[in-house]
Order: C-alpha cells, then structure tokens, then sequence
C-alpha cells in the first residue's frame, strides 16, 4: 500500500543545486488491544513521515528521513520513535547517519512479516530481529556505507558506545547480501557480523525466498560470543501466504542463555487488504515481556490500519 500522502517539488536556481523534493507520508491505527493485565483497552496511534531529497548538478543524491511517531502511551514502554536519518548516494554507493539499520540487521532479515497495530507477532520474547540482540550498549546513531554490484550487495557500519567519550566501545559491524532470480523464486541470502568489544559480538545468517502461488519464507540464526547479556545462540523461521486481498503469516523463535536454558515463542498476523490504503489487522504473540518479566503474557491486537 502506497503511503504518500503529498509531494511537492522546489527548483532551486543556485549553482550546486540541481532540483530538490519534500514529500509528506502518514499512517494511522485504530482498535482494540489486549493489556498487560489481560483486560481489552483501545489503540491509537499516528505516525507522519517527512522525505527529503534532492541531486546536485554532478549527479550526487542527498536527503534526509524524519519519522515522528504519536503512540498510545497505555502500552506502558513510554516509548516515542522520532528517528531521522541523513544520506548521500551516487556512483560510490550509499551513505547513511542516524537512526538505520547497522551492516549486521541491514544483511540478516528478519522473521516477520505484515502488519499488526501494536505490533504484536513482531515483540513476543524469542522474535527473531538482528536489530533486536545488539551485542552492547550503543548511542543509536548509526552510520553505514553500502553498495551492490549486480547480485551481491556489501555493507560497513560504526555505532559509538557513548556518543565518542570512550568508556563503551564502540560497535562494528560488516554484511554480504546476495539476491537472485532462480526459475520464478526470489533468493535473497544474508551474512553479517557484529563487534561490541568487551560487550561481545554475534554473526548472523539468514536465507529467505519468495515462492511462486503466495509463498514467501525466511530461515535465520545468530550465534553470540562473550555476549553481556549472556545470549548464545537464537534460530527464527518465519512463513507467509497471499491470496488476493487477505495475507497470513507465522513466525517463531527460539533463544538460548549461554546456561543452556532456551525460550521459544511464537507470533501469528493477518491483513486483510480493503484498498485505498485501509487494511484490517490482527496480531498475537505469544511469551511477550510484561512490566520486565521476560515471557509472562500475551497479547494481542486488533484494529484498522491506514496509510495516507
């Protein structure tokens, strides 16, 4: 579903710009949503994106991302996603600072797919996302270089521990993806690895295909060293179909402590497409975190997703 709400395009008649664009894209939810205490409760939630962009007279790509989020707060994280990214891209390949992926989750994918509205089968506690298992403590502001040739795309990244004072190290990462086109199946395989210094490290691997009649699926592992959080190894898998208007997915995860003791989980969506940009969407997961106790409920969601 296409989510641009207004595009207006500024020429700019100065010598080092070509042409410049800013386009206004939205999204909002409403429903209902199941608690921390189990007890039905309504969901809101408003989210405006901000895209600029532009290219100089040589040819050089610029821009910037601004994402601001209006959550309903009776989740209880206090959570507020105002992340903004900043970019150059050209012949060189792609430039990125600010709230991005790192090179490890850019590579590895993830095991969820679809849409709940408060993202309920993407936060269940064994959810496979290498973005989600960070090896240390970082300052979130992530910068990244990548670049594809033909099938095979590669990235660097640096995140700072503590905004460059130095009393965290700082984290690095690389990634290798590989797409291809195998008789009507989409391949797209992922390689990443990850450093945090002494707060560890994790490689990752994931192997996902889009089938033919609806199919899509994904396979993925991570495998910790000398991890702070004491983390050792995390397999996800995660499965979609499509048939006209409605999608149905699953994933699950399964996470292991470097004690040997595992936890698995499971999230379950549903979209049904209304056009226009409405959707209905339902959401489960299974073993979420309840007021910091790891697995100790579940949730679940439902409600009208729009995008503007």
């Amino acid at each position: 579903m296409k989510k641009l709400l207004l595009a207006t395009t500024f020429l700019a008649g100065s010598a080092g710009l070509a042409a410049a664009e800013v386009a206004l894209s939205g999204s909002a939810e409403m429903g209902i949503w199941s608690n921390e205490l189990g007890d039905i409760a309504f969901w809101q939630e408003v989210e405006v994106k901000f895209t600029m962009s532009g290219t100089t007279d040589g040819g050089l790509e610029f821009g910037a991302v601004v994402d601001l989020d209006e959550a309903e707060l009776t989740r209880g994280d206090g959570s507020d996603d105002d992340g903004t990214t900043v970019y150059v891209k050209g012949a060189f390949g792609n430039l990125t600072m600010g709230d991005t992926d790192g090179a490890l989750d850019w590579a590895v994918q993830d095991a969820g797919s679809l849409t709940s509205i408060a993202d309920d089968h993407t936060t269940h506690i064994a959810y496979f996302n290498a973005n989600a298992y960070d090896p240390g403590p970082g300052d979130g502001q992530i910068v990244r270089y990548d670049n594809t040739f033909g099938a095979i795309g590669f990235a660097i990244s640096a995140e700072q521990g503590d905004d460059g004072i130095g009393a965290v190290d700082d984290i690095i990462g690389v990634g290798v993806k590989y797409t291809a086109d195998l008789g009507g199946t989409a391949l797209n395989l992922g390689l990443g690895y990850q450093d945090a210094g002494n707060n560890g490290s994790v490689i990752g691997v994931s192997a996902g295909a889009e089938l033919a009649g609806g199919f899509s699926g994904m396979i993925g592992y991570l495998a910790y060293d000398n991890d702070a959080a004491l983390r050792d190894t995390h397999l996800g898998v995660g499965l979609t179909y499509t048939t006209g208007a409605l999608s149905v997915h699953a994933n699950y995860g399964d996470l292991e402590d470097t004690a040997g003791v595992s936890v698995d989980s499971f999230g379950v969506a549903v979209n049904y497409d209304l056009g226009g940009g409405a959707a209905v969407q339902f959401g489960y997961g299974s073993d979420v975190d309840i007021d910091g106790v790891a697995g100790s409920g579940e949730q679940w969601s439902l409600g009208l997703g729009m995008s503007f």
